[in-house]
C-alpha cells in the first residue's frame, strides 16, 4: 500500500498538488484513514519545488508554476526551458531526469537552475521549502477524491 501511495505521491509532486495523471482513475486496496495517515507521514518534512513540467523535444519546458510555491517567487514563468540543474546539462534530459535530480537536491534544499526564456539565458537561484498543512491537506483530499470515490465525500478526517 505505500508503494502504492508513493507512486501517486510523485505523481503529484510532478503535477503541483495533483495526485493522479489524466489517467483513468485509480482506487486504492487501502482505508482512507490508512491513506490519510500514510501521506501526512510521508509529505511532513519533505521539501518541495511547485513546478510542472513536460518534456519537449529537446529537453524539458516549465508547463505551470504553483501559486504562492518556491518557484513562483523565484520568478520562474511557463515555456521556461530547463537548460541545466545544479550544473547538471538538462538539454537532452526528461522529465524523469529532472525529478530525480530535484530528489537529490532536496538534502541540500537549493537548485541553481539556467534557464532559456524568450531566447536569453539567465539563471535561478532557489530554496525548496517544505509542504504546508494546507498543501498536504490538498493532497489529501484529491486523492480521496480520485481514489477513494466512496469516501471522498465524508471528508479526509481533517476537519476540512
Amino acid at each position: 500500500m505505500k508503494l502504492r501511495i508513493l507512486s501517486l505521491l510523485i505523481a503529484g509532486i510532478a503535477a503541483g498538488t495533483t495526485l493522479l495523471n489524466a489517467e483513468e482513475p485509480k482506487h486504492c486496496s487501502a482505508s482512507a484513514k490508512e491513506c490519510e495517515q500514510t501521506i501526512r507521514q510521508m509529505m511532513t518534512g519533505r521539501r518541495y519545488l511547485g513546478l510542472s513540467v513536460v518534456n519537449l523535444k529537446p529537453g524539458i519546458v516549465v508547463k505551470t508554476v504553483v501559486p504562492d510555491s518556491p518557484a513562483e517567487r523565484a520568478k520562474f514563468k511557463a515555456g521556461d526551458r530547463l537548460i541545466a540543474v545544479n550544473g547538471q546539462d538538462m538539454t537532452g534530459a526528461n522529465v524523469d531526469d529532472f525529478k530525480r535530480m530535484l530528489a537529490s537536491a532536496r538534502d541540500v534544499g537549493t537548485l541553481f537552475v539556467m534557464i532559456q526564456r524568450r531566447g536569453a539565458y539567465q539563471g535561478i537561484s532557489v530554496r525548496l521549502e517544505p509542504y504546508t498543512k494546507a498543501q498536504i491537506d490538498k493532497i489529501i483530499a484529491t486523492h480521496l477524491q480520485q481514489s477513494h470515490t466512496t469516501t471522498a465525500s465524508a471528508g479526509s478526517g481533517s476537519g476540512q
